[in-house]
């Protein structure tokens, strides 16, 4: 049993889904299967199966899961106590499940604050030393985890849209417009299927698009609506209405969550610059 199969193994038991796992650590599609198959042989047990909308841990898949989550994050500690222990500022890998949009911003403000570090970025939580993710509800926040701020999720609507001029609106009165989601996103469209439910709605996104910049684009050609966090969009031109949504519960909460057991100097910096940038209204990349 190698690092690299435990790796992949644990992206599938995050995502329930052999396409995303792969798109999340840049592998293919085919050898992620290869891997699953070739440590069910190993093990002489089925670690998934099948389900309607995807996979799903057997009992056996739960056990290894616990073990590679241990395994995985003991040889990244173990590199991180090396590095600092030569006396090397050593480096970071940051999982931004949510704010992914802003993370260029938070890094290029820490570089200014700190100077250039070795930080890398990571599509999964397994192998990572840092996660930022959100929350539909407070109680979603894992215990360990730290809780940054609470945002709003608004209904961004192009500026000639039937609505736009108006603050505040109920989702249901755009149940029949074609809704633009991210399809990059497992994190927010966990959040827009809770927006979804608890309007009583169950609306499939007639266009998906990869990026914020295409969805801005589309929305400002009138090709539809769609919800988005206000933070993501303070910078939103003239050509989109951001509008509040009334009849439903409609807030992320943001926290980071720290899954490496030792925590290295850059690590504790960048904590605390992640605590100053969201205390301090998300500045951009200019501000400190």
């Amino acid at each position: 049993m190698e690092l690299y199969q435990l790796r992949q193994f644990a992206a599938v038991a995050k995502l329930e889904n052999m396409t995303r796992a792969a798109r999340s650590l840049h592998v293919a599609q085919p050898a992620v299967s290869k891997t699953i198959r070739n440590l069910e042989s190993e093990l002489g047990a089925p670690l998934f199966e099948r389900t309607g909308k995807g996979l799903r841990r057997t009992p056996q898949g739960d056990i290894l899961l616990r073990y590679a989550r241990d395994i995985l994050r003991a040889e990244q500690d173990a590199r991180h106590e090396i590095e600092e222990s030569l006396h090397h500022a050593g480096s970071l890998c940051i999982c931004a499940l949510s704010c992914s949009g802003r993370l260029g911003d938070i890094l290029a403000g820490f570089a200014a604050a700190h100077g250039p570090a070795d930080l890398r970025i990571a599509g999964a939580p397994e192998g990572s030393d840092l996660l930022l993710d959100s929350a539909v509800s407070l109680d979603g926040v894992p215990e360990s985890a730290e809780l940054l701020c609470e945002e709003e999720i608004c209904l961004a609507v192009p500026a000639g849209h039937r609505l736009a001029g108006r603050g505040t609106v109920s989702l249901t009165e755009l149940a029949d417009d074609p809704f633009i989601a991210l399809s990059h996103s497992h994190s927010f469209e966990q959040v827009s299927a809770y927006i979804f439910q608890s309007a009583g709605m169950d609306v499939h996104a007639a266009i998906e698009c990869d990026s914020a910049a295409l969805q801005l684009k589309l929305l400002a050609c009138g090709m539809g609506v769609a919800l988005v966090a206000a933070g993501d969009w303070q910078q939103a031109d003239n050509t989109v209405r951001l509008l509040h949504i009334r009849d439903t519960q409609c807030r992320r909460y943001i926290y980071m969550q720290v899954l490496s057991r030792f925590q290295t100097q850059l690590l504790r910096q960048f904590q605390d610059y992640l605590r100053g940038w969201f205390a301090a209204g998300q500045p951009t990349s200019s501000g400190t």
